[in-house]
């Protein structure tokens, strides 16, 4: 399934991207876990990047050897967090001041304790909540430290500012090193492909060389060598050097030459000038050849005679 099928279903949403690499690295708290992990159960979208997230981490762990941070990158964390903590004390502080011009202007100052000033009647019915019953449902806990300061929740935005930072910085290393495998993939088989021809090349050669072997050297109109057949009893083999690439409505041909009368032995195309083997398949009813001839054909089946021989060779055994 291709990735922009899986991101249409399942109520999925850019944040989510965050959230499932977030999740998959167990980087939420316990809360936003529960609560990912039910939308989790039913987004493709999600469960998708989940799974190309591990395997990632998978991949990274196995071929990445392990280096140290960028001796900055702590110190940096450490400043933006400590840059946000300081923005939300100025959004306390001004929260706070607002309470005061509005009219809580009768709290105690000096050294008398907190809880007197919480516990007064005006403080209570300020903060207090009415339910369906009409009765003062409790005010919310509040953290204190010295004096009648709020101190917000620190720990947890920071961490879940961490955790967001961390998921980024592992959906940019998702996506560079999927197009960093891509392109081993691609290197590798490239290479793989190129060691099969050579082999092909090198097996021909070597079977040229055996006594008894049917063999011909094929040679252009200005008689350079632009080929070899080799025919060791399961079928011809074409090796091909030099010739240019042909159409794609055109064909190359081998013909067998007996009394003559040139046969048609079996077509193939060419990709380009680097050595390339071409099996041809073999036909119990032919007799032996004293000859081998190549033609560059038009369209894609072979005609009952050549039509522009480009090459050819007489049989050495």
């Amino acid at each position: 399934m291709s990735d922009d099928a899986v991101r249409t279903s399942g109520g999925h949403a850019h944040d989510h991207d965050a959230l499932a690499v977030a999740f998959a690295l167990h980087a939420l708290d316990p809360d936003e876990e529960r609560d990912f992990g039910a939308h989790l159960a039913t987004c493709p979208a999600c469960r998708h990047t989940v799974d190309e997230t591990l395997e990632t981490l998978g991949d990274l762990g196995g071929s990445v050897e392990p280096v140290d941070p960028p001796p900055q990158l702590r110190s940096r964390l450490l400043d933006a967090v400590a840059a946000e903590d300081d923005a939300l004390d100025g959004w306390v502080d001004d929260a706070v001041d607002d309470a005061v011009d509005d009219g809580v202007d009768d709290a105690p100052t000096g050294d008398v304790p907190p809880t007197l000033w919480t516990s007064s009647p005006r403080r209570a019915r300020d903060d207090a909540a009415l339910d369906d019953t009409g009765r003062a449902a409790p005010a919310p806990a509040r953290r204190r430290t010295e004096g009648s300061r709020v101190v917000p929740p620190r720990r947890r935005r920071a961490t879940r500012w961490l955790a967001v930072a961390a998921a980024a910085a592992v959906v940019a290393a998702v996506a560079g090193l999927a197009v960093v495998t891509q392109s081993l993939r691609s290197e590798r088989d490239t290479a793989a492909a190129q060691a099969q021809r050579e082999a092909a090349v090198m097996d021909m050669l070597h079977d040229a060389g055996r006594p008894g072997v049917v063999h011909a050297t094929l040679e252009d109109p200005q008689g350079a060598m632009v080929g070899m057949v080799v025919d060791d009893g399961t079928g011809p083999r074409v090796l091909t050097t030099g010739l240019d690439a042909n159409a794609t409505e055109e064909i190359y041909v081998l013909w067998g030459l007996a009394n003559g009368t040139p046969r048609p032995l079996g077509t193939f195309d060419v990709a380009g000038q680097v050595p390339s083997v071409h099996s041809v398949p073999s036909s119990s009813e032919a007799p032996p050849f004293a000859g081998f001839a190549l033609s560059l054909e038009p369209g894609r089946t072979a005609p009952a005679s050549p039509t522009r021989v480009v090459a050819s060779g007489q049989v050495g055994r």
